[in-house]
């Protein structure tokens, strides 16, 4: 998360300095807060405010929705949009997403040597009211890979852009990536605190969300989203996870400067 705060500060900086024209970019501006619970034994539910950026200048896609970067391949007359670009995955116990300071009790994390982040290259499709995403590490940590399909449906869309979205969908991690993540191996092996040796398989989340965009003015929206996931079998099982599920929830509110 500091990272990601650094690399905000040093792009408003070139901004405001004028290394970077801010003319010749679509920016949005903002900030919010985002409440998640993870799946980690005894893990307090997560929580933070934060700024919101997101940037694009012809091809090039910066910002929260992009990971590190998102490079756009189709042409904007194309119906689908295909973009490709590198990512940073960090899911696992101790990420530095996880927002606040205090981790879990569970004597079973004494001594756990959680699994570092990880660079992902990454590819990107959107068509109408569908988008899919496809991240393979490329920096030799899991060298696994993840995969997410969702539908997202306007069921009201009001005259001054109101948008309530319904839909969902699913996350497919690959058995190397869900083993990364959640199993037992190595020097992770503790009996004597319930770290017994686990394998995770390939695992699929199915996903269930609501979305509410507001507009009340004529740059400013503010954003909601809540997504509940269910967890494959294969996660629940792993003696570092003790829910069936988690919720996430976002608040935004956002400047769009064209």
């Amino acid at each position: 998360m500091k990272n990601y705060l650094f690399w905000i500060t040093v792009f408003l900086y070139l901004v405001s300095g004028g290394w970077v024209k801010a003319d010749n970019w679509t920016l949005s501006v903002g900030g919010g807060a985002i409440v998640h619970e993870t799946p980690w034994k005894d893990m307090p539910v997560q929580y933070a405010v934060l700024p919101y950026i997101d940037a694009e200048y012809g091809r090039w896609h910066f910002g929260m929705q992009s990971g590190i970067f998102q490079y756009r391949l189709s042409d904007e007359q194309w119906p689908v949009a295909l973009s490709a670009g590198l990512d940073y995955r960090d899911e696992g116990y101790d990420s530095m997403f996880n927002f606040n300071d205090d981790l879990s009790d569970d004597p079973v994390f004494d001594g756990y040597h959680a699994p570092d982040g990880e660079v992902a290259a990454r590819l990107d499709m959107n068509w109408q009211h569908l988008s899919a995403t496809v991240s393979q590490d490329v920096s030799d940590k899991s060298k696994g890979t993840s995969a997410s399909l969702i539908y997202m449906y306007p069921v009201y869309q009001g005259n001054r852009g109101v948008q309530v979205k319904l839909g969902g969908g699913f996350r497919w991690l690959s058995d190397k990536y869900a083993d990364y993540l959640y199993g037992i191996n190595g020097d992770n092996i503790n009996p004597a605190q319930g770290r017994f040796a686990y394998q995770a398989d390939a695992a699929t989340n199915y996903q269930a969300s609501v979305q509410l965009i507001y507009p009340f003015a004529a740059q400013w929206a503010v954003n909601a989203q809540l997504t509940h996931e269910r967890l494959d079998d294969s996660i629940k099982q792993s003696p570092l996870v003790d829910v069936t599920s988690t919720t996430q929830f976002m608040l935004f509110v956002t400047y769009r400067k064209f």
